[in-house]
């Protein structure tokens, strides 16, 4: 029955990359996959350097291989090095270099699958270390058992072919076949804290139902199901709820993000984040939830205008809103721009002219008939477009972003005069849009802010003789 279960996990007629420690678990994997017919094994083994007895464990199971008549591939690293220099503890850092040791090997012997020896037991330690740092769903639904590990490979799958084994089972294996495997002392040292669940926080769980693990497992079989269904859920709103997808941001509607249900809003953000950091782990419930409540921010207060544009989240990621848009972005994320008409340095503008702000868009000036100007200038919707009169602002105007000190008096203010940074935190403009906005000034005086508002000074009126007419638009 075991190799039946193991033979549909395991394709035949191809290579597969076998991760073996020496310990009953990967040593039995291994004995049950050399018993599959036309099965290509590389038996693969990671020395961490963490223990003295590591060289002879390697040794071990390179004279396993040699037995079963299997090549042989090794590596080792200095997982305690790399864990200082990332951050990360030594179990974070152990699991970074081995799967990027087997996946290395994987591409290198064109291997179809990555086998490990994940077991039932390991199954129930990873449920509860996920519940006890908070997860949701797609913690307590525990390992799967064929994956895809993005951050290592997006083509080749990591297969568990014996994680419907109890561990004790795979001891028993190894006594049946007299296999004689390897055990890691490492395995009983209580600071790390998988070990603690497993000699002191299990067995007292144990002391309340005797089949806890059992129940564990039926618990989180179930949880599966109810995962897969909210995974449909997430690919179903996707596309109505995402603007854009970048490799360091992810732009969200925010009007959709705030009809969504938070349950399913959370989870969006979840493959989100998941998408922009691949080696992100134990992604917790608070983060999701502080999240979610970022979007519904707005719609819970009575001045919405005061509620911040901006939350930090985790491992370098935050919350961005801007108009209708949500930015889940990387701190190092260059977040669009190409739809604003920003520029750099200055430039001259004249009559029957034009000038290109940038590759996207372009200023243009001329003279129009004064009585059509006047009816379309009273009627003007499009803030894209200026109607000024020429006579006050001259024939020539200077484009530049803005200077300190800045002051514009906006049409219909009867030429009183507000602080242009203060103008544009109330049209809303961006702040990353606001160094590079075009103004339009006639010598020291700005006429126009594109986009937004004519100067009250510069408008058309009855006694206007001539008139100009600027746009800016797309090149």
């Amino acid at each position: 029955m075991h190799n039946r279960f193991i033979a549909n996990h395991l394709p035949t007629g191809e290579f597969v990359v076998i991760g073996v420690s020496g310990g009953p678990d990967s040593l039995c994997l291994l004995h049950l996959a050399r018993q599959i017919p036309n099965l290509d094994i590389i038996v693969a083994h990671f020395d961490h350097q963490l223990r003295p007895e590591a060289n002879q464990e390697a040794e071990f199971v390179r004279r396993v291989a040699e037995q079963m008549k299997l090549p042989f591939v090794t590596e080792s690293a200095d997982v305690r090095g790399y864990a200082e220099e990332h951050k990360l503890s030594l179990e974070e850092s152990a699991r970074t270099l081995r799967y990027r040791f087997l996946f290395a090997q994987a591409r290198a012997h064109r291997a179809s699958v990555v086998a490990v020896g994940h077991t039932a037991d390991d199954q129930v330690e990873t449920i509860l270390m996920h519940f006890l740092r908070g997860a949701g769903l797609a913690g307590l639904k525990g390992m799967a058992g064929r994956t895809s590990l993005t951050e290592f490979d997006r083509e080749i799958p990591l297969v568990r072919p014996i994680l419907h084994l109890w561990r004790h089972e795979t001891e028993a294996y190894c006594r049946e076949h007299n296999l004689q495997p390897v055990h890691d002392p490492s395995n009983t040292d209580e600071t790390y804290f998988r070990n603690r669940l497993r000699h002191s926080l299990i067995p007292e769980l144990e002391k309340y139902n005797l089949r806890f693990k059992n129940t564990l497992l039926r618990t989180a079989e179930a949880l599966a199901g109810d995962y897969e269904t909210l995974t449909d859920a997430v690919d179903s709103v996707w596309p109505k709820v995402v603007l854009k997808a970048d490799a360091d941001y992810v732009a969200f509607r925010s009007s959709v993000m705030e009809e969504i249900p938070r349950g399913l809003r959370r989870n969006i953000f979840r493959r989100a984040m998941e998408s922009l950091r691949p080696n992100m782990r134990n992604l917790d419930f608070n983060t999701l939830e502080r999240a979610s409540n970022f979007v519904e921010a707005r719609t819970r207060t009575l001045m919405p205008d005061l509620v911040p544009r901006q939350v930090d989240l985790t491992d370098g990621l935050y919350l961005y809103r801007e108009g209708d848009a949500i930015y889940l972005a990387a701190l190092e994320a260059d977040l669009p721009s190409a739809h604003w008409p920003l520029m750099e340095g200055v430039y001259d503008l004249q009559i029957n002219g034009q000038v290109n702000l940038n590759e996207n868009f372009f200023l243009s000036a001329f003279e129009v008939d004064v009585e059509t100007a006047r009816q379309f200038a009273h009627e003007n919707g499009d803030s894209f477009v200026a109607w000024l009169d020429a006579d006050l602002t001259g024939d020539r105007f200077t484009v530049r972003t803005r200077r300190a000190g800045d002051v514009f008096s906006p049409l219909g203010m009867n030429r009183q005069t507000v602080k242009l940074r203060e103008f544009f935190i109330n049209v809303k403009l961006p702040r990353r849009a606001r160094a590079g906005w075009p103004l339009v000034c006639a010598g020291e005086q700005i006429v126009w802010v594109p986009g937004f508002r004519l100067a009250h000074p510069f408008r058309v009126t009855e006694k206007t003789k001539r008139v100009l007419k600027l746009i800016l638009q797309p090149s």
